[in-house]
């Protein structure tokens, strides 16, 4: 009996997102926030046999985006026809919501996320369940202390310390607020048929007349049901989105948590604060990162480079090792070569650099001529005077130069020395 069904509530609007995109599919750091918890679900295939997905507001819209997570495109691996969706028909809480899905459940525990807690790590969530199936107790859920202000429910305990209830914090006085520091996760694990009784139990909220899951724990508690707690050392995991601002919030804790694992492995980052990396951004030891640097998915950088400061790589980038690529410098869909300097203000798209190459300030590729993206080649060794264009499609030859302000609309041969507008053969090199 330790297969668990995993209950995922994605059916909320998120008034307070002012958006019409349903909160669950805003992004944190490059991904949807319903993206990062089914990837730290799909990490735990030990535990988790299925999961059921609860929609409500757009459900449509939520159910297409994450079917694209489990396609043979997507990189989600899981049994697609083990992911299940529930539809909430009336936004009645999280109790109903739960209720709905309760019907598609097979497994004899059930875990229970929110879609709008992005943060959550497969390591504590793994931790959590096999300390859930060690106790033997027919529920557990995962708290934290908080000396943050937030929204979230307070866990309230007994006198011997067992947990007696929840509650939120608007029916708490302040008081009782600067009391009970320990919160709700929103995050429980639960014996399938336990939960399956009590819920029943749950009446509405008499202020939103909405269904609360969080009343199960006092209902569980008046029955002589213990509920254990997985008390977290890093509540960050368990922020719940609410608003642009926590979303802002959620960001800046992604990106710490990326700077932090690529320091771990050999890069030096100045500033993790204004230093701006997506997940998945592979860099190699004893490169440096100078602040205001921006780079995009699918981007590989080698050992021994400088980057920035104000920089943007976009995705498709791949860098070679001892290249530096200095201020004010964009780049898109090119391969970068060994030992390259492009030190200052230049744009770069669909390039392929060879090694050795000097760029000068300002130089531009112009790969865009309306209808497609055209490819330029700067062969090894060459070297592109400040402000020159290069109006691609357009090969630069092995050792080549071209003079400052150059515009280079035909391929350039190795060894030539180019200049002008448009720019013409000077003289071959000695």
């Amino acid at each position: 009996m330790h297969e668990f069904t995993a209950i995922v509530l994605a059916a909320g609007k998120g008034v307070r997102m002012k958006s019409n995109l349903p909160k669950v599919l805003h992004e944190a750091g490059g991904s949807s926030l319903i993206y990062r918890v089914l990837r730290e679900l799909t990490y735990l295939k030990k535990y988790v046999k299925e999961i059921v997905i609860v929609v409500g507001f757009k459900a449509d819209t939520v159910k297409k985006e994450v079917r694209k997570y489990f396609s043979s495109a997507g990189d989600l691996s899981f049994d697609r026809s083990k992911v299940k969706f529930v539809l909430q028909k009336e936004l009645l809480g999280t109790a109903d919501a739960v209720k709905c899905a309760l019907g598609a459940v097979s497994c004899g525990n059930t875990i229970i996320l929110c879609a709008d807690a992005p943060l959550i790590k497969r390591k504590t969530l793994s931790t959590f369940l096999a300390d859930y199936l060690k106790s033997s107790e027919a529920c557990s859920l995962i708290s934290a202390h908080s000396f943050a202000e937030n929204d979230l429910g307070r866990i309230i305990r007994d006198n011997e310390g067992a947990i007696k209830a929840i509650r939120e914090k608007g029916d708490l006085d302040c008081g009782a607020q600067e009391k009970f520091k320990e919160v709700n996760s929103g995050i429980y694990a639960f014996d399938t048929e336990t939960l399956r009784k009590y819920i029943e139990k749950i009446t509405p909220n008499v202020r939103k007349q909405e269904y609360f899951l969080t009343d199960i724990i006092e209902i569980l508690y008046n029955e002589g049901i213990k509920v254990n707690s997985h008390l977290l050392d890093d509540n960050d995991e368990i922020l719940g989105i609410n608003s642009c601002f926590d979303l802002t919030k959620a960001e800046e804790i992604i990106r710490c948590r990326i700077c932090c694992c690529l320091m771990e492995q050999g890069v030096k980052i100045l500033d993790p604060k204004t230093t701006f990396i997506a997940e998945g951004v592979k860099i190699g030891k004893n490169t440096l990162i100078y602040p205001f640097t921006f780079i995009e998915k699918n981007v590989i950088i080698g050992d021994n480079c400088s980057l920035g400061p104000f920089i943007h790589l976009r995705k498709g980038v791949n860098v070679s090792d001892n290249t530096s690529l200095g201020n004010f410098v964009e780049i898109c869909r090119s391969k970068i070569g060994k030992n390259v300097r492009i030190k200052h203000f230049s744009y770069l798209g669909d390039a392929k650099v060879r090694d050795n190459v000097n760029i000068g300030a300002g130089t531009v590729v112009a790969n865009y001529d309306g209808k497609n993206k055209n490819v330029t080649v700067i062969d090894k060794g060459s070297f592109i005077g400040s402000d020159t264009i290069l109006v691609a499609p357009v090969k630069i030859g092995r050792g080549a130069v071209t003079g400052a302000g150059s515009v280079v609309t035909r391929n350039v041969k190795s060894k030539t020395v180019v200049v002008g507008v448009p720019a013409k053969l000077l003289r071959k090199k000695g």
